[in-house]
Order: structure tokens, then C-alpha cells, then sequence
């Protein structure tokens, strides 16, 4: 089953969404092996991963821009802004609490 190029960007959108929650949530999901260290506080790993996610948007936005529905390139522009401008905060608010937890 091949996906539609239309659709492409609208499925990359909602597999980074996924993504980001799961690395958001890692620690409650997988308390064992999780990413997130209880003692140390080293918050370098999500930081790298929710950087990666964050550029994921920017591809979606701009594969979206890119097809010739008017409807995907608005969704696109949408939910891939407002997706990147939210995770671009919680970068920045991830990277301030690691620069204070480290000594």
C-alpha cells in the first residue's frame, strides 16, 4: 500500500507528534530504561531528540508548502508552525534547567 504524496507531510506531522510525546513522557512510560536519569539530571539526550523532532517540523512544513492541495499546504503551514514554535519553547526551557543542573 503506497501513500499518497499529498498525504505525506499530514503523516510525517502526526508521526513527530507522537514522537515528541514519547520522549516527553519516556520516564512515566519506561521507568526502567529511560532516558531521562533520576539522579543525575543530565537532560542532554532529550534535548538532541527533541532538536531532531523540531527539524522533522520544518521538513513536514516544507514538503507540505510543496503539494498542490490547498488544503494539505494550510495544514501543513498551520500545525507545523505552531508545532515548531512550541517545541522550540520547551527546548529552551529544557536547556535553561540543564545549564542550572549542572554544576
Amino acid at each position: 500500500m503506497s501513500i499518497p504524496k499529498e498525504n505525506k507531510p499530514i503523516l510525517l506531522t502526526v508521526i513527530l507528534m507522537a514522537a515528541a510525546f514519547v520522549v516527553f513522557f519516556a520516564n512515566w512510560l519506561f521507568p526502567q530504561n529511560s532516558i531521562f536519569p533520576n539522579e543525575t539530571g543530565d537532560l542532554t539526550m532529550p534535548l538532541w531528540l527533541f532538536f531532531a523532532i523540531d527539524a522533522g517540523f520544518i521538513v513536514a512544513l516544507v514538503l507540505g508548502v510543496r503539494t498542490k492541495k490547498p488544503s494539505v499546504v494550510w495544514f501543513s503551514i498551520i500545525a507545523n508552525s505552531i508545532f515548531f514554535i512550541l517545541l522550540s519553547g520547551l527546548i529552551f526551557l529544557l536547556a535553561i534547567a540543564n545549564g542550572i543542573s549542572e554544576p
